[in-house]
């Protein structure tokens, strides 16, 4: 009798890819959905339920009979303006309360082989942190905002309620996690305004904003910014990967990420040639390069993630959806 995953975040960018690959490895599915229904494309075989992860009784009556718990449901943001992480208690509710709540229906459950709680690279403080070496799951954590404190607590309690109720569990700290279409918002002036000088913004304003440009940003000392992402797919392969090799993945904590960070010096002139655009860098302030490393994920339960930001970037050129420039 095939097994039963009951899916938080389901109709999420990672949850929807999830489903299809949980259905190919004979899993069946209970996605939990909250606001946003599931694609038709993506419901055949599936079992929905309806409810919110604040409702803990709901929340034990759809445990019933499932092997597995995957838990992606958080309200967070993905570019600013911040709306969700404007407020510490809608935080603390949508992560912290929604976790216990599923916690405390998933202790005790009988049958369950694995309950797998989605983190954040977050919780290291990526982007504002310099780091002397690639960022592995020995990295001391250092939150830069409540959201990563909050997922940070998260962990701590799944930690907790391994040890008081012998809870079968596992942590993944995923990276930032993009659209391929949203990457390339990454390489907008307006991405970067904010942390440019006032007299480079006089200069640049009137040649890339507006998607007339691309823009690549330096550090401080004058070198190509560095940034690690990573593809929904990539992430949504390496979940399944853990369900699947949960005997080696039980207990452990496991960054998932792109193949490798990008230099944006070495992305940004290729993009604009092929865009007939102009493009420009600039020093800005408040960024530190970074790198997880998977090399955990990789040995635990064959993590092998197949997107790098060119890869990334050509899709979202390919398919001409969401496109942020006008060549």
């Amino acid at each position: 009798m095939s097994e039963t995953v009951l899916l938080t975040g389901a109709s999420g960018r990672i949850g929807r890819r999830v489903i299809p690959l949980l259905l190919n490895e004979g899993f069946r599915v209970r996605a939990l959905i909250h606001r946003r229904a599931l694609d038709s494309s993506d419901v055949k075989g599936v079992e929905e339920v309806s409810g919110d992860i604040l409702d803990q009784d709901l929340l034990k009556q759809a445990i019933k009979g499932c092997s597995f718990i995957t838990h992606l449901a958080a309200a967070w943001d993905m570019f600013p303006p911040a709306v969700h992480e404007r407020e510490n208690n809608q935080l603390f509710e949508s992560v912290i309360r929604g976790t216990y709540n599923l916690l405390e229906a998933a202790r005790g459950a009988p049958g369950l082989k694995g309950f797998l709680y989605a983190s954040t690279d977050a919780v290291y403080a990526t982007g504002s942190r310099r780091f002397s070496a690639p960022i592995d799951e020995m990295t001391p954590l250092v939150p830069s905002r409540f959201y990563a404190a909050a997922k940070i607590v998260c962990e701590s309690m799944m930690a907790q309620y391994g040890a008081l109720y012998g809870l079968p569990q596992l942590i993944v700290r995923i990276c930032w996690c993009l659209e391929p279409a949203e990457l390339l918002r990454l390489f907008t002036y307006e991405f970067w305004e904010g942390a440019l000088a006032a007299e480079e913004r006089d200069v640049l304003a009137d040649r890339l904003a507006g998607g007339r440009g691309l823009f690549a940003p330096l550090h401080a000392d004058g070198s190509s910014a560095v940034d690690h992402v990573s593809h929904p797919a990539d992430i949504a392969s390496g979940i399944v990967a853990a369900i699947k090799g949960i005997d080696r993945a039980l207990g452990g904590i496991f960054n998932l990420a792109g193949p490798r960070p990008f230099r944006y010096l070495e992305l940004v002139p290729s993009l604009a040639d092929r865009l007939g655009l102009p493009w420009a860098s600039a020093r800005v302030t408040g960024i530190e390069p970074y790198e997880l490393k998977i090399d955990r994920a990789r040995t635990a339960f064959g993590y092998e993630p197949l997107y790098p930001a060119e890869r990334m970037a050509d899709e979202a050129l390919e398919s001409g959806k969401g496109h942020p420039f006008t060549p």
